[in-house]
């Protein structure tokens, strides 16, 4: 582990060195909006705007993205963990995504567009994977037709998949977030129409179709059999955006979503009979929300408050109470509040507090109370507790209390700084009476988060995340070790 991780910093140190140089040279030599296609012996501007626009009615682009994770302790706050004598505690792997999109332009209004995304990784950790090349597949994350003033009507239509986020991601962002899946793709099969109601206000209506294949309706090229979600979705959404107000902007929406379970473990995603049966589960959700936000008294502060209710019937998170189909009755609750203060000067502080409730199941009743954030099961405030550590339970961020101080500022246009402290409670203790876990510890744990972005270029960016947990009582005695992760990415948009 210390081999390896000495080697993923002395990687780390060079590429951003030798990108450092890159930039300087490129910033010395070149506009800061110059392509790096145009850096040649007879620079020409037309080449960037040949390959972007090729011809009047096709437009396309693409970027590739390197990225190197490693860490310790992610599924299990273990450090002794082993499987069939191999450990399965340490965790280190290389991502590099290459993606190319098109625009084919059929008239003013209406276009097809179309995204081709491949990532294969290079693992070096844990045993059973090490030193192995996974090429992956190539899939097509986006296939759709986009219409404005669709059939002469104040709307716009995109139709087949796409990408889909709702606010702020809270309950929609993620269309694919099954294990090992990660931010390669995050597509939706869907039917979106936005509609334009006037004074700044829009009524998103979407019904979504989301199939746990990847090579459902779109073949992979090289398909690899995997698995993009972990059931079978269908789902309905009214989603309505009111910024008619400068002073607040009102969020309101409805949202159902019906799951039914997958039983074929996935060897590609490394998911086990017992792990389906955890994670794939049997339900019927209503959810009714809506969320706030704008300014208090001056620019200077700012809020956001959303919350919903959820109703219906759903399997147990706990797979020891009820089977994948054995539904019970649905009441749970959700709330994410947060106040951000500006101190509006030359590095762009801001010091902001979160705070994020998500119910929990009581095992002791005849009905579920875990919240479902249906489809917001992205890293949205951590990288290592959603997916990995949620691993340990049912995959989804739920039964929770979390309290965030957080602080970001700016060194200049190229450094961003962001810096996070959690503290994590369980709402309930649903998994009493499992090895992992304790009887009657409420707390989860404290987790500190860091983030380091760089732009080098209009086109080249980079960032470094190092995240470290320290579990509470909610864990059990064997399963309390710290957890560290980290990754550094380089992304380069052409």
């Amino acid at each position: 582990m210390a081999q390896n991780g000495t080697k993923m910093i002395l990687v780390f140190v060079f590429l951003l060195a030798g990108l450092l140089v890159a930039a300087q040279v490129q910033a010395a030599g070149t506009p800061a909006s110059t392509s790096p296609t145009s850096v040649q012996a007879s620079p020409s501007p037309d080449l960037n705007d040949w390959f972007h626009n090729p011809a009047p009615w096709l437009e396309q682009g693409g970027d590739f993205r390197f990225r190197e994770d490693v860490g310790y302790n992610w599924k299990t706050l273990r450090d002794d963990q082993k499987v069939g004598g191999l450990d399965v505690s340490h965790w280190y792997w290389e991502r590099y995504r290459t993606r190319l999109w098109d625009k084919f332009k059929l008239d003013e209004d209406t276009s097809i567009n179309t995204r081709f995304t491949w990532e294969f990784r290079q693992w070096n950790e844990p045993e059973f994977l090490r030193q192995r090349t996974d090429l992956d597949e190539i899939i097509m994350d986006n296939f759709n037709l986009t219409a404005k003033h669709f059939l002469d009507l104040p709307t716009t239509a995109v139709i087949g998949r796409q990408d889909i986020t709702l606010g702020q991601g809270w309950l929609v962002a993620e269309g694919t977030p099954a294990p090992l899946e990660g931010s390669r793709t995050f597509y939706f099969d869907a039917l979106r129409f936005t509609w334009d109601l006037g004074e700044k206000k829009t009524l998103d209506t979407i019904y979504i179709d989301q199939h746990p294949k990847s090579d459902w309706w779109l073949k992979p090229i090289n398909d690899r059999d995997k698995y993009v979600t972990l059931e079978q979705e269908q789902g309905a959404i009214l989603y309505l955006t009111d910024k008619s107000n400068e002073k607040m902007q009102v969020e309101g929406y409805f949202i159902y979503k019906n799951n039914n379970p997958i039983e074929k473990p996935s060897v590609n995603n490394y998911l086990s009979a017992a792990n389906m049966a955890a994670y794939s589960k049997k339900a019927d959700i209503y959810t009714f929300g809506g969320a706030l936000s704008g300014p208090i008294y001056n620019d200077n502060w700012n809020y956001r408050v959303e919350g919903a209710v959820q109703t219906g019937r759903s399997a147990s998170p706990n797979a020891e109470l009820t089977a994948p189909n054995e539904m019970e009755r649905l009441l749970a609750f959700g709330e994410k509040s947060t106040l951000e203060y500006s101190f509006k000067d030359d590095l762009d502080n801001k010091l902001h507090v979160t705070y994020e409730y998500l119910s929990g199941d009581d095992p002791h009743t005849k009905q579920v109370e875990s919240f479902n954030p249906l489809w917001g099961s992205w890293p949205q405030w951590s990288e290592l507790y959603q997916p990995y550590i949620t691993s340990m339970e049912d995959l989804l961020v739920s039964n929770m209390h979390r309290l965030d101080f957080g602080h970001k500022f700016k060194l200049d246009d190229h450094w961003e700084f962001l810096t996070d402290w959690n503290f994590i409670w369980a709402a309930q203790n649903t998994y009493a009476g499992n090895a992992k876990f304790s009887d009657d510890g409420k707390f989860r744990g404290n987790l500190f988060t860091s983030w380091i972005r760089y732009k080098f270029t209009k086109q080249l960016s980079g960032n470094f995340v190092t995240e470290y947990f320290m579990p509470g009582n909610y864990y059990a005695k064997l399963n309390n070790d710290d957890a560290l992760y980290f990754h550094f990415t380089v992304t380069y948009t052409f």
